[in-house]
């Protein structure tokens, strides 16, 4: 695996505030609801809304709001701070996802463009039953929406600000730790840093285990 120029970081869940920067000065930037004529390949903007500052909550930055939809069903939630840092920062999923999940998205606050995905399919995050003899599902999850998700949401945030990002990043616990690392291995190119907390790297393995533990304690 070759890593020119980048690094990656195996760490604990709840880790990662400590990579976070401080915003810059505001970032000339195109009109937020125009973004939902956007015209990209295998790629539909389903909405773009600017949202105000917050005082309180997780998400106090100004910012637009992107959701869409990348080829069959890759749905995808990003945002775009109005005072940018330059960086592009994405966040993992966890568990078997099933929602817009983006374990990153409080990096919006500092100015990161930050970007999550369901990785092609809804559902609870505990439930697996949507892979049943299903490929394009079973190969998103495992790997290729997340990479999709990344190329899109670069091009959606190059456009929107007239500049590529200086630097990009993904962060990830647990199942988003695994899609870390299955992005070093198979597209290392798309991050300059990739940041890993407790990745679930044997999904065969300890669901095994989680079924030999429960027959034990629920006989």
């Amino acid at each position: 695996m070759k890593m020119t120029k980048r690094w990656l970081a195996s760490i604990l869940c709840g880790g990662v505030s400590s990579i976070v920067l401080s915003a810059q000065n505001p970032t000339p930037h195109r009109d937020c609801a125009g973004l939902s004529s956007l015209t990209l390949p295998d790629i539909k903007i389903s909405e773009a809304v600017a949202v105000p500052a917050e005082t309180s909550g997780e998400i106090r930055a100004a910012h637009c709001r992107v959701t869409g939809v990348i080829g069959t069903e890759i749905r995808f939630l990003l945002l775009l701070p109005d005072t940018r840092n330059g960086k592009f920062m994405m966040g993992g999923g966890g568990g078997f996802v099933g929602m817009t999940d983006n374990q990153a998205k409080t990096t919006v606050n500092d100015g990161y463009a930050t970007v999550g995905t369901d990785t092609g399919h809804q559902g609870e995050m505990f439930d697996a039953g949507w892979a049943l003899d299903n490929l394009e599902r079973q190969v998103n999850f495992g790997y290729l929406a997340v990479h999709r998700t990344a190329e899109t949401a670069k091009a959606v945030v190059r456009h929107y600000y007239g500049t590529t990002e200086t630097r990009s990043y993904f962060s990830g616990c647990s199942n988003g730790g695994r899609q870390g690392l299955m992005e070093a291995q198979r597209f290392p190119d798309d991050f300059d840093g990739i940041v890993v907390g407790a990745p679930a790297l044997d999904f065969v393995g300890f669901a095994a285990q989680f079924v030999k533990d429960i027959q034990a304690v629920l006989p």
